[in-house]
């Protein structure tokens, strides 16, 4: 009876041993953040019938799996999701080996400038929509002009910014981090509508004020200048276009201003305006102050009469997929393992 209870303290301090070497060995590979270790010394000790030992080892397991399929996504070039999954496995046991994944997407500097991008279009975008539905529903003529322009600018300068950040990516379509572009896209399209609607509403309003009395003015300087020289039309018409300038001096303004805006942001949307108040202006004076009335007045009213209708639209939030949601809170979180 003696020898059978020496024997069996001998294998239970040798079984107990065992467990705390695992246990040492366990904790060695925690503080190197090994989690293959880490899991092979767990399910060892769930084999010795360590039970509490085994939620540990099923956690690891599930990290190393992860690395593993996110070392897949990324070889296949499919960022965002290698990314997410080498987030989830860090979450479960912070490895030196999601790390590494972590570490190789953060240092991609083309996507980095694209997040960057997308993370200034996001926190904008609904700022600046709103404040063009603000503009929208007031009558353009009584706009703040000093607001209208800073609106304008910040409105064109996001613009331009998130397109040359595309522009500037290289990524093709099979690249899932291109859903990122497709998402900024929409945004920009969004804006670009803004855009449209408020210089439409700007000219429409300015055109169903001034129109009438431009047409009448233009129709009648055509018909005296039929029957006296230019100098006596000049004469006849100097009344009337002078009240046409007095009633035209604020439209006159708010769309000077807007040119100014526009040519200092955006070249192209800058020459247009600019062209419309040109012919605005000449239509306006008349030839007592613009010798080239007679050259482009018939052309100049009807620049202005033309302003292009756009169709006003119900701004609807765009919702990003789980997935990027997902990748954009992980990115921002896991940005100082850059």
């Amino acid at each position: 009876m003696r020898k059978s209870l020496i024997f069996l303290s001998v294998c239970l301090l040798a079984a107990c041993s065992k467990e705390s070497k695992l246990e040492e060995s366990y904790y060695q590979a925690e503080v190197q953040r090994d989690h293959q270790s880490q899991y092979q010394f767990a399910q060892q000790l769930v084999e010795l019938g360590e039970t509490s030992w085994q939620q540990r080892a099923q956690q690891h397991k599930t990290a190393i799996d992860k690395v593993s399929q996110s070392r897949a996504h990324l070889t296949q070039q499919d960022l965002i999701t290698a990314f997410n999954l080498a987030a989830e496995a860090k979450k479960l046991d912070n490895s030196m080996a999601a790390d590494t994944v972590l570490k190789q997407i953060l240092s991609d500097d083309a996507l980095q400038k694209l997040v960057k991008s997308t993370y200034t279009l996001l926190d904008k975008h609904s700022a600046l929509i709103s404040q063009g539905q603000k503009l929208l529903s007031e009558a353009p003529i009584e706009w703040n002009i000093i607001e209208l322009n800073e609106f304008l600018f910040q409105l064109n300068s996001l613009i331009q910014n998130s397109e040359k950040t595309i522009e500037l990516t290289p990524w093709q379509q099979s690249n899932q981090a291109y859903h990122l572009i497709t998402l900024n896209t929409q945004h920009i399209e969004q804006l670009k509508l803004m855009q449209q609607q408020l210089l439409s509403t700007v000219k429409t309003a300015t055109c169903d004020t001034l129109c009438a009395g431009l047409k009448a003015n233009l129709k009648d300087v055509q018909k005296n200048i039929n029957l006296f020289d230019k100098v006596a039309v000049e004469s006849m018409m100097a009344f009337p276009f002078e009240q046409q300038l007095k009633k035209s001096r604020e439209w006159l303004e708010l769309n000077n201003n807007i040119r100014i805006t526009l040519e200092e942001v955006d070249t192209i949307l800058g020459a247009n305006h600019k062209a419309y108040y040109q012919s605005l202006l000449r239509a306006v004076r008349g030839p007592k102050y613009d010798q080239q009335y007679w050259q482009f007045a018939d052309e100049d009213v009807v620049r202005v009469s033309n302003a292009e209708q756009v169709e006003d639209v119900s701004f609807i939030a765009i919702e990003l997929s789980a997935n990027l949601k997902t990748f954009l809170e992980n990115y921002e979180q896991l940005a100082f393992l850059r």
